[in-house]
């Protein structure tokens, strides 16, 4: 296992600094990755699409993902995606990679 997985593993699964929160347009605030699927799974779909939008090229969740959490790949992964449901599967999919590690 290399050290960098373990690097994006302990950053990813764990709170990031307040100032840094994601703040969604419902008003949840998402510290860190668990935070952000079941902010995302109870969201309505106004909200999700608020965030990420294909006509309008936006994605916040995957920026903050990148931008925060440090963890490329699975931004990459969600980069082009705009259906809720398979948003959720993949952020969980990751989840239970970085748990393993």
């Amino acid at each position: 296992m290399s050290l960098t997985i373990i690097k994006i593993s302990k950053k990813a699964l764990a709170d990031c600094t307040p100032e840094k929160a994601f703040w969604s347009n419902n008003s949840v605030v998402c510290r860190n990755i668990y935070d952000l699927v079941n902010c995302i799974r109870s969201m309505n779909n106004y909200t999700f699409n608020y965030h990420v939008n294909d006509s309008l090229d936006k994605n916040d969740f995957a920026k903050w993902i990148w931008e925060v959490l440090d963890d490329e790949e699975l931004a990459a992964r969600l980069h082009k995606i705009y259906d809720k449901d398979k948003y959720i599967d993949i952020i969980e999919q990751r989840i239970k990679e970085l748990e393993s590690t």
